[in-house]
């Protein structure tokens, strides 16, 4: 009988394995691939407020960005640099690696190619079966398997809606140190494609990839086939990574002896798409009310609410501010957004943005950004579209 058995070998379980692990449970990660980190489905961009969680080493840190640019439909531009947050690609493998290094110093277990396929609830006790026939039992369950909801009618919640689709891929490329990301509705409708670059074994890669609603591989493939794009690769494009991607929670994330975490808990900023800090952020909250549940022998519902009672508290301020700003943002024109876009490159705006950017937080700018009359009116607009 273990005391927390963990789905998903993920930052967010994993994370959740470490927080528990070192307070001395009994915890083994359950993975149904054969290594942690593989398949890659992130790209791996965090600030430096994810040290305050778990310290990033400089060993999976691929490429400190100095900007970002946005591009629009027309080719407007507008660059928006680092306001001192020490923004950094990962190595997102090598990233889950050291967080999997780390909850086995910790005394946590991690078993690979272990894929759980029925899930079972009684009255002492949550009891896991896989592939292969074996079952194991544990005192409390975290669902940390990211975009595989099939275990989510188990908890009495329905899937996270909506989602959307993305595709992403590495290639080499010529050398680049900017982040790229391009709007419009003939590049991704209701979202970007972006291009990360980084450097792997001396040389120069880019990660590139989408956000849509829709067919997220043809939108990649059109994307990279574009002369200004394909001019600066140098292999062929292969065959992208896919997944689905929530932009708002689940209606409920606990149940007896269950919680989930990260993306299985539709944990993710709307605007970006970005899930490595809301994953770290929410097993914090997870760990800690499983933790002082299994000290006081009750994993009941009711008890374990206050891990949603804590991540709604510090996240659905935020998250309700960037789902209804991307609602916004999935309305524009491409005429539009070459207005939007000339209005961040301004003085006035670019000013704002460095006063009040923060890259895990976003509803301070867009709060101060629906202020200003180049942008208000346009987003006005939208509105009533």
């Amino acid at each position: 009988m273990h005391d927390v058995i963990v789905v998903g070998a993920g930052p967010a379980g994993l994370y959740t394995a470490l927080r528990t692990a070192e307070e001395g449970l009994d915890v083994v990660v359950l993975e149904e691939h054969e290594a942690v980190g593989i398949p890659t489905h992130c790209t791996g961009i965090v600030s430096g407020e994810t040290n305050r969680l778990y310290k990033v080493s400089d060993e999976v840190v691929l490429n400190r960005p100095p900007s970002c640019l946005v591009i629009s439909p027309g080719g407007r531009v507008a660059e928006l640099e680092d306001p001192g947050e020490e923004i950094a690609v990962l190595d997102r493998a090598g990233f889950d690696r050291a967080l999997a290094a780390s909850v086995l110093e910790a005394g946590g277990a991690i078993r690979t190619s272990c894929r759980v396929d029925h899930i079972s609830n009684g009255d002492w006790f949550v009891e896991v079966g896989r592939n292969g026939g074996e079952r194991l039992r544990a005192r409390a369950l975290v669902l940390a398997c990211g975009v595989t909801y099939r275990f989510h009618p188990w908890l009495g919640s329905r899937l996270p809606s909506p989602v959307l689709h993305t595709a992403q891929m590495e290639l080499g490329a010529s050398p680049a140190e900017k982040l790229e990301v391009h709007v419009g509705r003939e590049v991704a409708p209701e979202g970007f494609a972006w291009l990360v670059p980084f450097r792997r074994g001396g040389r120069a890669h880019l990660k590139a990839g989408v956000l849509l609603w829709g067919d997220a591989r043809a939108y990649l493939e059109r994307f990279l086939a574009r002369p200004s794009i394909a001019s600066r690769l140098q292999e062929t494009t292969g065959e992208p990574i896919r997944r689905l991607l929530p932009i708002a929670p689940v209606a409920k994330s606990y149940a007896d002896r269950v919680v989930a975490v990260g993306d299985a808990a539709g944990l993710t900023k709307p605007v970006s798409g970005g899930g490595i800090f809301y994953s770290l952020l929410s097993a914090q909250f997870a760990a800690e009310t499983l933790i002082e549940a299994l000290a006081a022998d009750d994993l009941s519902a009711a008890r374990l609410s206050w891990y949603e009672v804590r991540w709604r508290e510090r996240l659905m301020p935020e998250i309700r501010t960037s789902r209804r700003f991307r609602e916004l943002l999935a309305r524009l024109t491409d005429r539009e957004w070459d207005r939007l876009v000339a209005a961040l490159a301004s003085d006035e705006v670019q000013s704002l943005i460095k006063r009040k950017a923060r890259f895990n937080w976003h509803s301070p700018l867009i709060l101060s950004m629906l202020k200003q009359p180049g942008i208000k009116s346009i987003l006005f607009r939208s509105f009533f579209r």
